[in-house]
């Protein structure tokens, strides 16, 4: 998985960075059309503060036509406002669109375990432990807001069926409410968003200014390795980011795809540039084809890719484009990345909830605990939410604190002032702090349990048309609630423990040779197209970069790999007999490539083969060579 904080944006629900801007210009840029009018007040207010206010405005609206709809649980909505409010506005988009569609598929799951199972408990019980396990491993091996959707699709389902476990009757009714509640939150927060939303100009810029920060880093890893010093990792974390800014900007402004081919080609051209120069880093000064020639793209010359790169940029600050034809991007990214999938490290998130899930279930079963239910709900949100963060037992407990803060103000709040009103005028009085609360508490990284506290408090105060006040009921279920999030805590600490940062590298590398063993030996048929399969060895080579021991040899596999799908694109029996020779070899510690180049350097010398094709032999044989390195053990 790639790193979030680097991303961007806010994957697999982590919390989102609200980054410090003041100043009357920054602040005109981030209010959009109302910018000149709010622009004065940059000197009262940080954009924090004024953000916190808008999105605690949005909450009280979204709070205020649930109530008009009347809609069973109108805190939902506001929940799911705070929830979407990113720190960029592509970003919250793409949420809001994965919301939506994880809560109807969760709801329509719902409907079909009740249906099949209302009378069955240990099987409805199986069947919700294998569904969230499932969904979770979905949201481990994604990234971005992917990740996120899987898990609602997860945990939506327990929330509609268990929160009407008293009459399984009123499942469907509870499924629409629960839809309509939260399309009414994600309609209200685009809405508010349209207040702040970035105009063209200003998404140019900041898609300007990253794709020149990327184009500079890869120039500079070129200058030195021409220059024969030492130039470090290949910048193949960047150059990935570089293809989420660029579909980030789209989803801004969608008028970039009219257009757009230059931005949109600009990481993929960066990918083959890189693995052309790397190539020729390790294979030296030498006659015959340009390496990227070698490895499939005859445009893959640094000064001219960085060139159009650039030109690319410049178009971009100047607000041109090319052609009128809109840039499509594969729709197969939608539903899912070019990236690296960790399978073992999904099955084994996927098995931690389904565990949690099915213990929950039993304690609950076995105490008769009215308010069991939530606990079980609770428990399945957060086992399914957290799996993918970097470090989800840390998230977990500052969520768990964040939520002891919310109970406590949720039920002083509840109990105290919302006892002496029924005007609607002064309940939102009452909420607009804590929705200001709720909304720092969720965009700033510097509040840990804030996310916590913003999930739950308007849950605890949970505002209604008609309110109910029962402090034991009310205690009792927010103790279940705590008690779930505490077993989940105790999950991810104890019961499969995550898995540490060394060994997901050690992992990344091992199927990073596994990509490349399948590269050589399976059917030319099945390989996938040469730009998802470099986008993918990227990916699982960015992670392995954290590691510099590794990293030398990572990327020599990379360009085996990559010559290997030339070669046998190019001569399917060669490409064969080339592949068993090379596969055994790169498997770690074999010690094997110095005698697989001997034999293949007896292949490329052949009479009959192509001057490409002995090339490429030539530079597998090379590269496998360079394996018995110590430093790539």
């Amino acid at each position: 998985m790639l790193d979030e904080a680097e991303a961007g944006s806010v994957a697999s629900g982590s919390f989102p960075i609200c980054r410090a801007m003041t100043g009357m210009s920054e602040i005109k840029s981030a209010w959009g059309p109302v910018g000149p009018r709010l622009g004065a007040l940059a000197w009262l207010w940080p954009r924090e503060a004024m953000e916190a206010m808008r999105i605690s405005l949005t909450v009280i609206a979204a709070i205020g036509l649930a109530m008009w709809f009347e809609l069973t649980l109108p805190h939902w909505a506001a929940v799911t406002v705070i929830s979407v409010n990113l720190a960029t506005r592509a970003a919250s988009l793409q949420k809001s669109l994965w919301y939506a569609l994880g809560t109807i598929v969760g709801v329509m799951v719902a409907l079909v375990l009740v249906a099949n199972f209302a009378q069955a408990t240990l099987a409805f019980d199986v069947a919700l432990a294998l569904w969230l396990g499932l969904l979770t491993a979905a949201s481990s091996i994604e990234s971005g807001q992917r990740s996120y959707g899987f898990a609602l699709m997860g945990y939506t389902v327990p929330l509609v069926a268990l929160g009407s476990v008293q009459d399984p009757r009123i499942v469907f009714d509870t499924g629409i409410d629960r839809c309509s509640t939260i399309l009414l939150g994600l309609a209200c927060a685009y809405a508010s968003s349209v207040f702040v939303a970035p105009g063209v100009p200003a998404v140019r810029r900041a898609l300007a200014d990253r794709m020149q920060a990327v184009a500079d880093g890869c120039a500079r890893w070129v200058e030195a390795t021409r220059s024969g010093g030492s130039p470090g990792q290949m910048p193949a974390r960047a150059v990935l980011m570089l293809d989420d800014a660029v579909r980030d900007a789209f989803a801004e402004q969608p008028s970039l795809w009219w257009g757009g081919h230059a931005f949109r080609d600009a990481a993929p051209r960066l990918r083959w540039m890189l693995a052309a120069e790397l190539l020729r880093a390790r294979l030296g000064d030498r006659t015959g084809s340009h390496t990227s020639v070698l490895i499939g793209d005859g445009e893959s010359r640094a000064d001219r890719q960085i060139g159009r790169v650039r030109i690319a940029i410049r178009l971009l600050r100047s607000g041109g484009r090319i052609g009128r034809r809109p840039a499509s991007l594969p729709l197969h990214l939608l539903l899912w990345n070019d990236y690296d999938w960790d399978g073992r490290h999904a099955v084994k998130n996927g098995v931690r909830t389904a565990v949690t899930v099915s213990l929950l279930n039993a304690f609950w079963y076995v105490t008769g605990w009215t308010d069991g239910s939530s606990a079980v709900i609770w428990g399945a949100v957060l086992a399914a939410l957290f799996a993918s963060h970097p470090d989800p037992a840390a998230d977990a407990r500052n969520f768990l604190v964040g939520t002891l803060m919310a109970a406590v103000v949720g039920i002083v709040v509840r109990y105290t002032l919302l006892t002496q009103t029924g005007e609607f005028m002064l309940l939102a009085a009452i909420l607009l702090p804590l929705g200001i609360l709720a909304a720092l508490g969720w965009s700033d990284m510097r509040a840990p349990a804030g996310g916590g506290f913003a999930f739950f408090v308007l849950a605890v105060v949970e505002p209604t048309n008609v309110m109910t006040y029962d402090l034991a009921a009310s205690l009792n279920q927010a103790l279940a609630e705590l008690l779930g999030i505490g077993a989940t805590v105790i999950a991810f600490t104890t019961l499969v423990p995550p898995t540490g940062e060394a060994t997901l590298r050690l992992r990344a590398r091992r199927r990073l040779v596994a990509g490349v063993r399948r590269t050589a030996l399976r059917n030319p048929l099945f390989l996938p197209p040469p730009d998802r399969w470099l986008a993918r060895t990227f990916g699982r080579l960015a992670l392995v970069q954290g590691d510099p021991d590794a990293a030398h040899g990572s990327e020599t596999l990379l360009l085996v790999g990559l010559l290997m799908m030339m070669l046998r694109r190019e001569n399917a029996r060669l490409g064969r007999e080339v592949g068993r020779i090379v596969a055994p070899a790169i498997t770690p510690g074999a010690s094997r490539g110095r005698a697989a180049g001997m034999r293949l350097r007896e292949i490329a010398g052949r009479p009959g083969l192509t001057v490409l094709a002995a090339e490429r032999v030539g530079a597998i044989a090379a590269l496998v060579a360079d394996l018995d390195a110590p430093e790539t053990a």
